[in-house]
């Protein structure tokens, strides 16, 4: 009996740890208007921190592994940091930004962390194609 006990309670300890897997925006998203984005995030066997991550807008040809012209900057830090929850943020793509194009296009994602114990720095990049249009749509994509 105690062994089961144990084994559960080191179960639940591994998954006090949390790291961020990738985002969710709107599929259409209006300039200048407010929208909702999820940072998603699920349990992992180390803990991370989170440092940063920047949104940027590119067109659907722009190089792999770039942010395009970036539009927020969102710190994240130990608060928000090895949470099992999604994370969400309200982010505005500028509506006077002559060089966001309207559209289809990426919005893309690059995330700052610190895995484990040993410190290990390292630069995630997400992207989803979306279209800048006339409304800001309910209907998510996530990479």
């Amino acid at each position: 009996m105690r062994f089961s006990i144990a084994a559960a309670s080191t179960a639940l300890l591994a998954l006090a740890e949390a790291r961020i897997t990738g985002i969710k925006v709107p599929k259409e998203i209006k300039r200048g208007e407010e929208f909702e984005a999820i940072i998603t995030r699920e349990g992992y066997i180390q803990s991370v921190l989170d440092s940063s991550i920047v949104f940027g807008y590119a067109a659907g040809d722009s190089y792999p592994g770039t942010v395009g012209t970036p539009f927020a900057s969102i710190p994240l830090g130990f608060e928000k940091s090895n949470k099992a929850e999604d994370l969400t943020v309200k982010l505005t793509i500028p509506d006077k930004n002559t060089v966001i194009k309207d559209g289809e296009g990426i919005v893309a994602a690059s995330l700052f962390s610190i895995y484990g114990a040993s410190g290990s720095p390292t630069i995630t990049n997400y992207n989803v194609t979306v279209t800048l249009g006339d409304k800001t749509s309910s209907e998510y994509v996530e990479a």
